[in-house]
């Protein structure tokens, strides 16, 4: 299946089966990417304040953290669609509860603890089952489109759900991501996955994929990466609607359509130039999204979104292919399940302590610490060996 063909061009990356799981990734997104609008909800709806918003956003990523290394161990061991499917259903049940919050309260956080966990789930099988089925020369590529097609609902389930919000309710939004969830476990049973053989007795543990050379650092960039994520993500909403923004979606359409347009169009940029190295170019672009966050009043939503997603859309695929390329291909859910699992630590990191901070100072300051880790991180991928295997 990885293998070039006999006239040396590469093998199609689009095929029926590529295409269908790109599908169920696309209706999966739709329903998950809408609660990147909670933070609005908790704020208008529940008067949620920033260290709330910022625990609940967090809480969902802490889930997604424990429930990283089991998961990548039984997708390398019991295979990928199986707990893809139960991702999606367990997100759909999780999801139905929202129709029964009003308050911030236990219902809330056991329901986005599941979600967190659900998500964690579905994304590690799909994106792993999407590196199976993938020419090895086009891995970077298949990643890039990969999370492009889950980028690109960043944009169009948060936009549904502000106006859907606006015309019928939330009720009726969550209810949407209760069907689109449950839409998208059926694709999911549909995909066919070829069976493998796997050695359990001499499978490697999460602990020796972690202990891979240069492995350690490159995690390192992904938790500092997420923990500016986790601040531009969680805190751009509270901080847009303090200074008078209506409408908050604007956001994340700009970051989801510039981050779909840049893993399209230069989607295999990283396999031709280097990935560790269009990693680290587009890192040091990351730096500027959270001070166009700090002037938003000057910039506005469009452009500070549409800064993060271009450099993020290159940033993150580029070095999700640079750790597994420190991975033998039998631990390839193990290594996406650390990648995914070192971004959700920064991200739930940032989304939960930077919510005090910005109690005790202002929104301006956590977008400035963001910047400064985007720089360091920076510095400690320039420090990251290219991996000669």
């Amino acid at each position: 299946m990885n293998k070039v063909s006999h006239e040396n061009r590469p093998s199609p990356l689009l095929t029926p089966q590529f295409a269908l799981l790109l599908c169920a990734t696309a209706i999966f997104g739709l329903s998950f990417s809408t609660y990147f609008l909670l933070p609005k909800f908790l704020a208008v709806e529940l008067a949620a304040d920033a260290i709330t918003i910022g625990g609940v956003g967090a809480l969902s990523m802490l889930a997604s953290v424990i429930a990283m290394p089991f998961i990548g161990v039984q997708v390398d061991r019991r295979g990928r669609k199986l707990f893809g499917f139960l991702g999606a259903l367990v997100f759909a049940v999780s999801s139905a509860g929202f129709l029964w919050v009003d308050s911030v309260g236990p219902l809330l956080l056991i329901c986005r603890i599941l979600q967190g966990a659900a998500f964690t789930l579905y994304y590690v099988s799909l994106s792993t089952l999407a590196t199976d089925i993938t020419p090895s020369e086009r891995l970077g590529q298949a990643i890039g489109l990969f999370g492009a097609v889950m980028i690109s609902t960043n944009a169009l389930g948060p936009a549904l759900a502000e106006w859907g919000a606006a015309a019928y309710g939330w009720k009726a939004v969550f209810a949407g991501t209760v069907c689109a969830a449950a839409a998208s476990a059926a694709l999911t049973l549909m995909i066919r996955e070829e069976p493998r053989v796997r050695d359990h007795k001499n499978a490697t543990s999460m602990l020796q994929v972690l202990m891979r050379p240069g492995l350690q650092r490159i995690l390192l960039v992904a938790a500092m990466a997420g923990w500016s994520m986790g601040a531009m993500y969680t805190f751009y909403q509270p901080w847009a609607l303090s200074l008078g923004f209506e409408q908050v979606s604007s956001y994340l359409i700009a970051f989801a359509l510039c981050a779909m347009l840049v893993r399209v169009g230069l989607g295999g940029l990283a396999d031709r130039l280097g990935r560790l190295r269009v990693a680290t170019v587009s890192l040091f672009f990351y730096i500027a999204a959270p001070f166009a966050l700090i002037y938003l009043d000057m910039f506005g939503l469009f452009f500070a979104g549409a800064l993060l997603g271009s450099a993020h859309g290159l940033f993150f695929p580029a070095l999700n292919a640079v750790a597994l390329d420190r991975t033998l291909e039998s631990e390839r859910g193990k290594g996406m399940a650390a990648y995914h699992g070192a971004f959700n630590i920064g991200f739930a990191a940032g989304s939960y302590l930077l919510g005090y901070v910005a109690m005790l100072t202002s929104y301006p300051t956590i977008f400035a610490i963001s910047a400064a880790t985007c720089f360091v991180a920076f510095i400690v991928l320039t420090t990251v060996p290219r991996n000669h295997r």
